[in-house]
């Protein structure tokens, strides 16, 4: 069975978005931070996405694709992310805009259920909070690394406020960077 990844930065208090709904406190500058993501997308051959998150997502590395003065980093990334299929969760998105990219309008718990018990590698779920929430939720990801930033945002966008079961997880991996993130990683007990 493919183990479902959920990877996604936070700030310290818990938030992936601020009040104001901006996200320019994300970032990955270190190159040992980059090292992690690259080593982990060795083993993904699926990537998972909201339908809010997906627009942003999607301008941002197809920009970086073609931006010959875009972080080199950020170009890799963005050949990676252009080399494999994304699926992103709609009811009301009809056009993709990206080649590799498949609208689907189950529901998601299901539909990643099927994905997990497909042959393949391991799927990434790169966000948004609402559908990691609900994978979290139905107990889908077997990898949550939270990619701690740091800054205190006070409010905004939380992670974990759709939580509604009780789970335990193993710490099994922190590593903290020059760029002051640290990255937790934990598997489902």
């Amino acid at each position: 069975m493919r183990k479902l990844i959920l990877s996604m930065q936070v700030s310290l208090d818990g938030y992936v978005e601020s009040p104001s709904g901006d996200m320019d406190w994300m970032d990955i500058s270190s190159n040992e931070g980059w090292a992690v993501v690259f080593d982990m997308m060795k083993n993904v051959d699926l990537l998972l996405l909201g339908r809010n998150m997906y627009p942003g997502y999607r301008d941002f590395w197809k920009h970086a694709l073609a931006d010959l003065a875009a972080a080199e980093n950020d170009r890799k990334y963005a050949r990676i992310a252009d080399s494999l299929p994304h699926i992103v969760f709609s009811k009301t998105l009809k056009e993709p805009g990206w080649s590799n990219t498949i609208i689907n309008s189950g529901d998601p718990t299901r539909e990643i259920s099927k994905f997990k018990s497909q042959d393949g590698k391991d799927i990434y779920l790169v966000g948004g909070a609402m559908l990691a929430s609900t994978a979290l939720d139905a107990k889908l990801v077997d990898v949550l690394v939270l990619k701690i930033a740091p800054f205190l945002l006070g409010g905004g966008k939380s992670l974990f406020k759709d939580l509604h079961t009780r789970q335990e997880l193993k710490l099994t991996d922190v590593r903290s960077f020059s760029d002051g993130m640290v990255d937790l990683t934990y598997r489902r007990r």
